[in-house]
This record gives structure tokens, C-alpha cells and sequence, in this order.
């Protein structure tokens, strides 16, 4: 799905390496219904240091301390094995700690269509690694993006150029609870504008990354 990956392949001395859009399962999020007005925030998938968590609970304590009352979403699964890091247990009881009453903490898994309604009228915090995800694509951004959720990420990140792109969100250079406080009230002010751009750019990479190019792809006869 990016160039670097297919370098990976071709320097490996494969001969059929190609760049193929990431596919979005469109079928799931159809019946999503877009909320013209701001309903919170959302971080959504599993909890990791990767996607930034630390930050999360960071800006969480952060609103706390302000008294603020926006509602905030935050699913606090574990990995795939049902598993923290040792950085992220900890995280998870700092954020056990904190008493924000707006906070809704999601624990188990959620069904696809779960899973789709909680995008609607939310801000996404996809404060990722940048540098891990320099040119590593997200199904959260891709399926932010395509209920109309505008999206708050770190700078340097292929979140981030999608974000730009659009005009889709606000990308922070430092992901400190300030600074993405300042970006969260942003949107917030203008919430109507970066919904429809979100919007639109849901619209234009399900047509880019459409299934059907990675299947026409796959069934291609090769030489």
C-alpha cells in the first residue's frame, strides 16, 4: 500500500512487486449516520503506544484539571492477545486515576457496525508515532475519514498528509495536551467546515482505494 513497503519486496527480488491502495470496507460504514453537530472525542482501537495512548491519557488529565465537559470516547482494549505493554499498563492505570465525568472508556470488542456509529460527530485523536507511521497507512484515519470525523494527528505522519490534503483536521507538531487542547477547540469553532471536508475526503479515497483495484490486481496475468 506505500512505495516504501514495495521497495522492501523489490530489494528482496521479487519481480511482480506493485503499489496497490490500501482497500476501505466500505460496506460497513454505509449506513453511518453523519451528525452535523460536534457529539466529543474519539479515540478509537486498540490501546498502544504506537497510536499514541500516552498522549491520550496525557490530554485527558490535562481537561480534567481545566474542568472541562466535553464527552470523550476512549477504547481502552488490549492488543491482539489481549495484552498490554508494560508502558501501557501503566498508561491504563493512570488513566483508572482520573475523574473526568465526559469520559466513556470502551473495554470489550466492538462489532463492525459498533465500531462504525462511534465516528459519527466526533474529533479522532490519532496522535501516532510519526516516525513509525512516517509512510504506514491507518484503518482508523481511512474509516475516520470516510463517516466525515475530522481528525487531530502528529506532524510527519501519512495521517498527517492525508489530514493536510483534505484540510480534514489539525496537525500538531508536538502532541502535548496543550497544544492538541488548542486543536481540539479549533475544530470544535468551525466543526461544520472540517466535517464536510472530512467528508469529502471519505468520498474521494473510497473511490481511490477501492477493492476493486487491489482484486483487478491480484487476478492479473502476469508475464
Amino acid at each position: 500500500p506505500t512505495a516504501s513497503v514495495v521497495n522492501v519486496f523489490k530489494e528482496a527480488c521479487f519481480k511482480n512487486a506493485h503499489l496497490v491502495p490500501y482497500p476501505i470496507a466500505t460496506q460497513s460504514l454505509a449506513n453511518v449516520v453523519e451528525h452535523k453537530e460536534f457529539s466529543g472525542l474519539l479515540y478509537a482501537g486498540a490501546a498502544r503506544q504506537d497510536k499514541g495512548i500516552s498522549h491520550v491519557v496525557n490530554l485527558l488529565e490535562h481537561m480534567s484539571k481545566l474542568g472541562l465537559k466535553i464527552p470523550f470516547k476512549l477504547q481502552s482494549s488490549a492488543n491482539h492477545h489481549g495484552e498490554y505493554d508494560s508502558a501501557t499498563q501503566a498508561d491504563m492505570q493512570r488513566l483508572g486515576k482520573i475523574n473526568y465525568s465526559q469520559l466513556q472508556c470502551v473495554s470489550k470488542t466492538l462489532s463492525a457496525e459498533e465500531y462504525a456509529n462511534q465516528f459519527s460527530g466526533v474529533i479522532c485523536l490519532q496522535l501516532y508515532n510519526p516516525i513509525l507511521f512516517a509512510d504506514r497507512i491507518s484503518g482508523v484515519t481511512l474509516d475516520a475519514l470516510s463517516t466525515g470525523s475530522p481528525i487531530v494527528t502528529t506532524a510527519g505522519s501519512w495521517i498527517a498528509r492525508m489530514v493536510q490534503r483534505f484540510e480534514a483536521g489539525v496537525v500538531v507538531e508536538i502532541p502535548d495536551p496543550q497544544t492538541v487542547l488548542t486543536a481540539v477547540q479549533n475544530i470544535i469553532s468551525d466543526y461544520e467546515r472540517y466535517r464536510k471536508n472530512a467528508a469529502a475526503a471519505g468520498l474521494t479515497l473510497r473511490q481511490e482505494n477501492s477493492a476493486a483495484i487491489l482484486f483487478k490486481a491480484i487476478t492479473a496475468k502476469k508475464p
